[in-house]
């Protein structure tokens, strides 16, 4: 009986341990979440980023080098890419462009980022990629080829991303687009195009 109540004695005890090593792991990773510790500059330099000609910081991840590539109406391409993208503080505007490929950005670190889309039907359409998920943001963002896509930072020193590209990204499948272009084909969506746009 001794040796019984010994033994119950030792296990509550081992419980409450594992009950406070659990609060005190969940208070760390909210406060990681909440507040990164990593800074910007240290980000660019640890994944080696660089400037982004439509805003932000990046750098290309991955390659299907390994695999044949696949055909498309323009040319043979790789099955897939990926890329580091962040925006920052002070560089906190990715422009509106498009591509022909399909992309899936997925969240990493820092604040969240908003996406403003505008489909081909003329349809708008927002989403918030980040963390908090009980809140409405999203941990990933697929993004048809075709659709016009730009993204900001409101808040928080930087966010964070990766974009996975099929078929594999090219400089000739960007296009560019001009804010009097977007503004003549999507006049009702002209507040967020004048915002976010190149002239």
């Amino acid at each position: 009986m001794k040796r019984t109540l010994t033994i119950l004695a030792c296990a509550s005890f081992i419980f409450g341990i594992a009950l406070v090593a659990g609060e005190d792991y969940k208070n760390s990773a909210e406060a990681t979440l909440a507040k990164p510790s990593l800074r910007k500059e240290q980000i660019i330099e640890l994944l080696g980023l660089e400037s982004h000609f439509e805003g932000g910081y990046f750098r290309q991840s991955f390659a299907a080098t390994h695999r044949a590539k696949i055909g498309t109406e323009r040319g043979e391409r790789l099955s897939m890419t990926s890329i580091y993208y962040m925006l920052t503080r002070d560089n906190a505007i990715d422009h509106f462009h498009t591509k022909y490929s399909d992309g899936i950005e997925y969240y990493h670190l820092g604040a969240p980022i908003i996406y403003h889309m505008i489909h081909p039907d003329g349809r708008y359409e927002k989403v918030v990629v980040g963390p908090d998920i009980a809140n409405g943001e999203q941990l990933q963002l697929a993004v048809a080829g075709g659709v016009f896509k730009a993204a900001e930072l409101t808040a928080g020193d930087y966010g964070l991303v990766s974009e996975a590209v099929a078929p594999g990204w090219e400089m000739q499948d960007m296009v560019t687009v001009t804010k009097a272009e977007l503004l003549e084909r999507f006049p009702q969506h002209a507040e967020v195009i004048r915002r976010l746009a190149h002239d």
